[in-house]
C-alpha cells in the first residue's frame, strides 16, 4: 500500500494527481489544501471516496507540521512519495521583462517576495515538515514540480526575457532541490525537480500579450523535444510525471527533469 502526499491539491495538476492515484484502491492518497471543504466537495462530485484531504498552507510552517502529524496517523508513520505541486504564479505579470519594472520598484520587490515565499521557502517548509515521514519509508521519493523557465539554457535559447520573478524562483528552487539531494543522498532519499510540461492551467483565457509571450516558449519546446505537439492536459502530464518518478533512482537525485524527456512518441503522451 504505497502512500502519496500531494501538496497543493485543490485544482489543476494537484487535483489531477488525486484523481489519478485514487484509481488504484491500494494507494493511500492524501492531498494538502488551504481549504479542504472545497476539495472534499469536488471529490464527492467526482465520486472519489478514497482520498484524504488535510488542511495546510505552504507558507505556514506550523500548519505543515500539524498536517504531517495528521498524515502520520493515516499512513502509520511513513510517506513513500511526497509530491510538492503547490506554487505561486501571477499570469498578469508573466509578460513583464526586467526593464519594465523601472519606476515600479515597490512592485518588483513585492513580486519577488511573493514568488520566493511560496515557490522556494514554502517548498522547504513542506520538505522539512514531512522529512521524518519520508525517512520511515522504503521508497523515499520527494518530487518538486519545477519549470523550464528556471533552466538557464532553455531560457537563453528561447530568448525569453519575460517570466522574470517566476523563472527566478524556479531557478532558485532547482538549486534548493540539488542541496537537499546532496544532504540526503546517504540516507537513500531521492529528491527530484520535475517540469510537468507545457500545460494550460489558467482559469481565464490568455490575453493577446500573453499568447504572444507563449510563442517563443512553444517554439523552443519543439526544438528541444521533437515529439512536442503543443500543450498537454493535466491528466496527460500526471501520467508522464508518474512514469518519471517511478523510474528515478538515487543516482538521479538532485536532477532537474522534464516529462518530455521520457516521451519517445505521441503515444507516450496520449
Amino acid at each position: 500500500m504505497p502512500s502519496y502526499v500531494v501538496v497543493g491539491a485543490s485544482r489543476g495538476l494537484g487535483y489531477e494527481w488525486l484523481h489519478n492515484l485514487s484509481a488504484d484502491k491500494a494507494n493511500v492518497v492524501i492531498g494538502l489544501a488551504r481549504t479542504p471543504a472545497a476539495v472534499d466537495h469536488k471529490l464527492a462530485k467526482d465520486e472519489i471516496s478514497n482520498v484524504h484531504i488535510v488542511q495546510a498552507d505552504m507558507i505556514d510552517h506550523k500548519s505543515l507540521v500539524v498536517a504531517a502529524g495528521q498524515v502520520a496517523e493515516l499512513t502509520k508513520g511513513s510517506v513513500d512519495y511526497l509530491i510538492v505541486n503547490g506554487a505561486y504564479i501571477n499570469y498578469k505579470t508573466l509578460g513583464i521583462t526586467p526593464m519594465a519594472f523601472m519606476g515600479n520598484e515597490y512592485g518588483l520587490r513585492e513580486e519577488m517576495k511573493q514568488y520566493l515565499d511560496v515557490n522556494v521557502i514554502g517548498v522547504m517548509f513542506v520538505i522539512n515538515a514531512f522529512l521524518p515521514l519520508i525517512r520511515q519509508s522504503a521508497i523515499k521519493k520527494i518530487t518538486v514540480l519545477s519549470s523550464e523557465m528556471g533552466d538557464a539554457g532553455f531560457v537563453e535559447k528561447a530568448k525569453i526575457s519575460s517570466n522574470v520573478a517566476y523563472g527566478a524562483s524556479k531557478a532558485v528552487l532547482n538549486m534548493v532541490v540539488l542541496k537537499y539531494s546532496i544532504e540526503l543522498k546517504n540516507e537513500g532519499i531521492i529528491v527530484l525537480a520535475l517540469s510537468p510540461g507545457l500545460i494550460n492551467t489558467m482559469l481565464e483565457p490568455p490575453s493577446r500579450e500573453q499568447l504572444a509571450g507563449f510563442l517563443p516558449i512553444m517554439k523552443e519546446f519543439q526544438n528541444l523535444y521533437p515529439n512536442f505537439r503543443g500543450p498537454i492536459t493535466a491528466a496527460e502530464s500526471v501520467a508522464l510525471q508518474k512514469r518519471v518518478i517511478e523510474k528515478v533512482t538515487i543516482t538521479d537525485s538532485g536532477e532537474s527533469r522534464s516529462v518530455y524527456e521520457r516521451a519517445s512518441s505521441l503515444k507516450d503522451i496520449r
